[in-house]
């Protein structure tokens, strides 16, 4: 894409996400200039700069131009604008180890309608996060798996007490502090209402309305299913690389990293404009 000015560059980072901005100092935005970087993500769902070099003014303020700061999170009900995914800082969120594909919010009644890192220390070995496009993931399913996901539900859940991000959760044990959320197997984007597959080995416990051998046989094939497809798009971190991505549209993962090795990302989430919610 070029404006009538031609100095943004889009370059595409795979086949069927993303793309690098370039020309484009996201320190000082002008409004044509964040209509762009709207229009991009809208498109592509996923923009990335390398040395954006953003204080967390400006990182937020280019987040805005894609839509609202998420609350729906505990951590950001106080007025904060971002969160840290880190090991480095004392609040840093799941600060190590290996993450399934997920997308955030899955066990929330109020989606996450995407989010922004902004890399402010990145391991020199390890810490990739890997991107996996859920509507593609759909589209080009068996159509006998298809079938058998059609009208089907799922229910999401998320245990403060227990969750690890390489391992399932496990139904039987669940404490009291769980969040949990039911969507449909093949939920339609609320946005561009493009069809997407919509579980997680992450959060992902069971499909409503079968047996729980039904239920775990069908999990297990979607989950075999989207090992086959495999990556999308990984990113390699770099220190002041910023991306923003559609959370519903995608979904991520992450490689484990050595303890020894700092990393730090600035998380700003982006909410759903109210019109969009889900009640599930």
């Amino acid at each position: 894409m070029h404006t009538h000015a031609n100095r943004i560059h889009a370059k595409p980072l795979s086949a069927s996400l993303g793309v690098e901005i370039l020309g484009l100092n996201p320190k000082h935005l002008s409004e044509e200039e964040k209509g762009a970087i709207k229009l991009l993500f809208d498109n592509h769902h996923f923009v990335l700069f390398r040395n954006a070099d953003v204080t967390e003014e400006e990182h937020v303020s280019l987040v805005r131009a894609i839509g609202p700061i998420s609350t729906a999170d505990e951590i950001m009900k106080d007025g904060r604008q971002f969160t840290y995914i880190s090991n480095v800082h004392a609040d840093g969120r799941v600060p190590n180890g290996e993450l399934f594909y997920h997308s955030d919010h899955m066990f929330l009644d109020e989606p996450l309608k995407g989010i922004s890192l902004y890399s402010i220390e990145a391991p020199r070995v390890g810490g990739e996060t890997r991107f996996l496009n859920s509507a593609k993931a759909y589209q080009a399913m068996p159509d006998d798996l298809k079938k058998r996901v059609e009208g089907l539900s799922a229910r999401h859940v998320y245990d403060y007490d227990a969750n690890r991000g390489d391992q399932r959760p496990d139904p039987a044990t669940l404490s009291a502090n769980t969040d949990m959320a039911v969507y449909p197997l093949v939920w339609r984007h609320p946005v561009s209402d493009v069809p997407l597959l919509y579980i997680s080995r992450l959060f992902t416990i069971e499909v409503l309305g079968l047996s729980r051998e039904e239920s775990e046989k069908l999990l297990d094939d979607l989950f075999a299913y989207l090992d086959t497809i495999g990556d999308d798009y990984t990113h390699k971190w770099a220190s002041g690389d910023l991306i923003v991505w559609d959370n519903l549209h995608l979904q991520h993962a992450r490689n484990d990293f050595p303890h020894t090795e700092r990393r730090a990302l600035r998380r700003v989430p982006i909410a759903l404009e109210a019109a969009y919610q889900h009640s599930g």
